[in-house]
């Protein structure tokens, strides 16, 4: 069966998130993307110096979001960083054996900056120097992997000058800006390894929708990491209270196939044992710098209700449920949050089919406790789609009002909280 339609028509509207621009190989297969940021920063004021740093950690947000393996498949990506970056103050969430970190050309090379792209790269990121050699990047360069030479500012005579500068240092070299088939074969003759400019392809728009999570939210889980006392459960009490959060968790979760791992998750807390600590600490620095987006009230209340009543009822059928009823009641939202097609946003996220199921057919035991959350959502009293399980029936109409008028007190009370912060 079907689920029920929302109460507000989905429409697949999407706005430019980022892009990425192919770089090709000697035989002009792809080997790798980079990514720009072409979505709109959300703080009103911003200090010319962060930009690009915030910028970067939207992306790296973005992408996350979007899909690393969609945006990349089995290629590297490569992404432009600046000093808080450079410095550790903003984490890179990307897998390490997929990414290379692109230093600015105004970096200054201090010790200090040397040093810390030294530990970037013993961390296992590639290293790439736009612009380079110039006699200040001798240091530097044994950290490099790949330097990247703007052929449309140099004549040919000194672009093949730098080439054989480079060639002792036994780093790729990547073409950039190749705009005419002449250039290419110039290039190609010159001896780059890489090529990468219009001539090829020019950047593509990626469209999609994101749902970021509340700023306190974020704030109380990033003292819950801190604590040493924290349990997991404590975690799972703070993420299911925002369904932007849980949200990107998942998808995070997704992406566990880089760190060796690929599995599906039945719940909120099984995605934060497979995230592990020290990869969710990253991911909470990374969203404090990222201003959280505007979600219409009634949605975020929908949705925690929703969940809220689906863990309420299922706790009185099985109470091993429950953690997995709030999950899918939570998911099942999130058309209404985005404004995206139910199929189209929970089909790459690594959770169990009988979760699938549920949302997109209401089929099996917790299809049939989704229905009748939604039925009771939308006041028409109980559903029939679990009419002949014998667990739902036992279900009393009075105790469904009672889980009812709870789940919504729980819902407004944790809807106001998280709105109240994001208006702050």
């Amino acid at each position: 069966m079907a689920r029920t339609q929302q109460s507000e028509s989905v429409v697949n509207q999407h706005s430019p998130l980022l892009a990425r621009q192919p770089i090709f190989d000697r035989l002009l297969q792809v080997v790798g993307y980079e990514l720009f940021f072409r979505g709109v920063l959300d703080r009103r004021y911003i200090h010319e110096n962060e930009q690009g740093d915030l910028m970067t950690a939207q992306l790296m947000v973005d992408a996350f979001v979007l899909g690393i393996s969609q945006l990349s498949g089995d290629n590297l990506l490569f992404l432009n960083i600046d000093q808080k970056i450079i410095s550790s103050e903003v984490p890179v969430v990307f897998p390490p054996e997929k990414t290379v970190l692109e230093l600015p050309s105004t970096l200054y090379f201090s010790p200090t900056a040397i040093d810390n792209v030294k530990k970037l790269s013993q961390m296992g990121f590639a290293i790439a120097l736009e612009d380079g050699p110039t006699e200040r990047d001798d240091e530097i360069l044994r950290y490099v992997d790949f330097v990247k030479i703007d052929v449309s500012k140099y004549d040919e005579k000194e672009i093949t000058r730098r080439i054989g500068v480079l060639r002792q240092y036994h780093v790729n070299t990547v073409a950039l800006k190749v705009e005419t088939w002449e250039q290419l074969d110039f290039c190609g003759d010159a001896g780059f390894d890489l090529f990468q400019g219009y001539v090829l392809s020019r950047p593509q728009i990626i469209e999609g929708r994101t749902l970021s999570p509340a700023h306190l939210t974020n704030l109380n889980l990033a003292a819950a990491l801190s604590n040493p006392s924290a349990t997991i459960d404590m975690l799972v009490e703070i993420v299911q209270r925002d369904p932007g959060l849980g949200y990107r968790v998942l998808q995070s979760a997704s992406e566990g196939t880089f760190y060796g791992m690929k599995r599906t998750v039945r719940s909120l807390n099984e995605a934060l044992v497979l995230l592990g600590w020290r990869r969710l600490q990253a991911w909470v620095t990374l969203m404090l710098i990222v201003e959280p987006t505007s979600t219409p009230d009634f949605k975020i209340k929908t949705a925690l209700i929703r969940a809220r009543l689906c863990e309420l009822i299922a706790a009185k059928i099985d109470p091993e449920l429950k953690d997995s009823a709030y999950t899918t009641g939570l998911l099942s939202s999130l058309d209404l949050l985005l404004n995206i097609a139910i199929e189209d946003v929970i089909k790459d996220l690594p959770i169990d089919q009988e979760i699938k199921d549920a949302i997109l057919r209401l089929e099996g035991t917790l299809g049939h406790v989704l229905a009748e959350a939604e039925f009771l959502q939308l006041g028409i009293g109980p559903s029939d789609v679990g009419a002949d399980s014998r667990t739902l029936k036992a279900i009393m109409a009075a105790e469904l009002q009672q889980i009812y008028i709870e789940a919504i007190n729980w819902g407004e009370a944790t809807a106001n909280s998280l709105l109240n912060a994001t208006s702050e």
